[in-house]
């Protein structure tokens, strides 16, 4: 199971990492909550591009002595939008600048290794996937994959 601490630290070196790499536009922050429903409440006031994820849940296989752990992973780059304040050509422009910040996070994803120690790699393919109106109005996208950790 992923250490809480470091996952966010992770999320925040990911955040760098992807700022650096981007053109336009920049992640303002991250929000990490318990669950998906708790994310509505840390968006609450922000602005700017989030990068948003939930405590990871993990799957452990083997016995004490040897295991590994298999983490779902679901992170979102998100901007709130208010419903029907853009045009369809503004909105396509919108959804075009958060999809280079995700093709950068993809990028930085599926470089190996990705994290210090070699302590965590991508086990799956990655899932990405337009959101629309989530988490009471953000809008953007989300890639999902598992996360394997041996500790």
């Amino acid at each position: 199971m992923v250490d809480i601490k470091r996952f966010r630290e992770w999320l925040i070196e990911l955040k760098e990492n992807v700022n650096e790499q981007a053109k336009d536009v920049q992640i303002e922050g991250i929000a990490l909550a318990v669950r998906e429903g708790h994310i509505i409440r840390k968006l609450r006031d922000r602005r700017g591009v989030i990068l948003c994820a939930k405590y990871p849940d993990a799957t452990v296989d083997g016995d004490a002595d040897n295991f590994s752990s298999d983490n779902d992973m679901v992170l979102f780059l998100l901007e709130k939008v208010p419903s029907g304040s853009q045009s369809d050509e503004d909105e396509l422009a919108h959804y075009a600048a958060l999809q280079q910040l995700m093709l950068a996070l993809r990028n930085r994803l599926m470089d190996s290794p990705f994290v210090c120690d070699n302590e965590m790699q991508v086990v799956s393919g990655l899932t990405i996937e337009w959101e629309y109106d989530i988490f009471g109005g953000w809008n953007g996208l989300s890639i999902g994959f598992k996360l394997q950790d041996y500790g």
